[in-house]
């Protein structure tokens, strides 16, 4: 029966669901090559620049174990932590309240509410993600080549960070969970996409660079989640302005009502 506050037995349940992170995915992603400039301009001090400036543009429609249906726009900048190779996601649109709590709250991650969509037509794949009225991340693929079933593991880092309750600065040390992510594909199509990237005040992405695109891949299949490694990182303040910039609308943009203008 559900109620206000759960027994211990249900508590292990949730945990449990939480732990392991289960979805199920279909997925359209774009590999693009960016700037070393850029992505130093934008990555946190903890991360270091991969061996090429490669950046993915991807839209997602998923089913999890843990938090229901969702859609997903994401552009993930590759990166280096300490020992590890992976990559950490500069924006982040999702559909549903709970997937967007549950990201932000227990992982870090930079989500905000938005819209995203993906339509598959044999080898043609339209997507395209939304926020505040814009489209802003736009891919048409031309899916010709059948990979068949596939398997691939990857390192997502990201940064838990939490605004001071006074407003000044952060209330704890950042947090850099190093979540693994292991995919299982049923279904692996390999093409080419041209990739359109429209920003706003909200949603700057019309300031990341596209040197050009590269491969396109269409996947179904499951992914799993977890959290094998976190690590607190020192200097909290240096941290605020990637905070503020990613995680965050920028609250100056927001109406103000005229009372407060004075």
């Amino acid at each position: 029966m559900s109620s206000f506050v759960k027994t211990q037995s249900e508590l292990e349940e949730i945990q449990g669901i939480l732990s392991r992170g289960r979805c199920t995915v279909e997925q359209i992603a774009v590999e693009f090559e960016t700037t070393f400039d850029f992505l130093r301009s934008v990555l946190p001090p903890c991360f270091d620049l991969p061996d090429e400036p490669t950046a993915i543009a991807s839209v997602s429609r998923w089913q999890s174990e843990l938090c229901g249906e969702y859609d997903c726009g994401i552009i993930s900048l590759n990166c280096k932590y300490r020992d590890l190779v992976g990559s950490t996601m500069l924006v982040l649109t999702i559909s549903g309240d709970m997937p967007f709590a549950i990201g932000r709250e227990m992982w870090g991650e930079a989500k905000k509410v938005g819209e995203a969509k993906l339509y598959k037509d044999g080898n043609d794949c339209y997507a395209f993600s939304e926020r505040k009225g814009v489209r802003l991340i736009e891919i048409e693929a031309d899916l010709h080549k059948d990979l068949g079933p596939s398997e691939a593991q990857n390192w997502d880092f990201e940064l838990k960070a939490i605004p001071h309750s006074s407003g000044w600065g952060l209330q704890h040390d950042v947090v850099v969970n190093c979540m693994q992510n292991q995919e299982r594909n049923r279904v692996t199509k390999e093409g080419h996409a041209s990739l359109k990237l429209r920003g706003t005040d909200w949603d700057p992405l019309h300031t990341i660079p596209i040197v050009k695109t590269g491969k396109a891949f269409y996947t179904e299949g499951e992914s799993s989640w977890t959290v094998p490694r976190s690590e607190t990182v020192e200097g909290r303040d240096q941290y605020l302005p990637f905070v503020y910039g990613q995680k965050y609308d920028d609250f100056r943009l927001f109406k103000t009502p005229k009372r407060f203008l004075a």
